[in-house]
């Protein structure tokens, strides 16, 4: 599974943010959002169509001090959705980006061709509006089969107009009434959910 739920990549960007003194490389907070996909039925048709949302308040609690941070007007908030197939049996899924089509309705989905698996990742970008940060984008599938989906942790590079180094990290998880393990389960009989497959995977059929 460490294929389709890698995204340690969005923390090891050593970006420079306009305004430091000097490089900031380390996040000055962190914070824990909640992110969700519907329906969550463990499987859908061709056609149908998958959401995936997240909504969270520009006034956030910082995870490393524990205080309450304005972090209006970020530069990005990025994340990333990963997308397999699992095929024949095989624990390790298959990168299945365009077995969908995509489409945004509050922030955006798209394909960066220059990151290390574009055929198995989406790029996600929150839209700030009204005080909180927003996403929800649209999966059709094109293609049968049963597939992972793996939400990434985001990352933001800082905020606008504001001086002194703003960058912050973004735990992201999943919080559906039923992510669908059984389903994983099955393919690797006797696989033990971990932590991190519980903020971040779901799984399902496409009939």
């Amino acid at each position: 599974m460490k294929k389709l739920f890698s995204f340690m990549p969005l923390f090891i960007l050593a970006i420079l943010i306009s305004g430091c003194p000097k490089p900031c490389i380390e996040a000055n907070y962190t914070f824990a959002v909640n992110s969700q996909i519907t329906p969550d039925l463990d499987s859908v048709h061709i056609g149908d169509t998958l959401y995936l949302t997240s909504s969270f308040s520009s006034s956030l609690k910082d995870k490393i001090g524990g205080a309450i941070v304005d972090y209006s007007n970020a530069n990005n908030i990025n994340s990333t959705l990963g997308i397999g197939i699992f095929v024949d049996g095989n624990k390790i899924p298959n990168d299945a980006v365009f077995n969908f089509d995509y489409f945004s309705i509050k922030g955006g989905v798209y394909n960066d061709r220059n990151v290390a698996s574009p055929d198995g990742t989406q790029q996600l970008i929150y839209q700030e509006l009204n005080g909180k940060y927003e996403l929800k984008i649209g999966l059709i599938p094109k293609i049968k089969g049963i597939y992972g989906l793996g939400v990434g942790d985001g990352l933001s590079t800082g905020r606008s107009g504001v001086k002194g180094c703003q960058k912050a990290t973004f735990s992201i998880s999943l919080n559906n009434t039923n992510q669908h393990f059984y389903i994983y389960q099955n393919i690797d009989n006797g696989h033990q959910i971990t932590d991190y497959e519980q903020k971040h995977a779901y799984y399902f059929v496409v009939k």
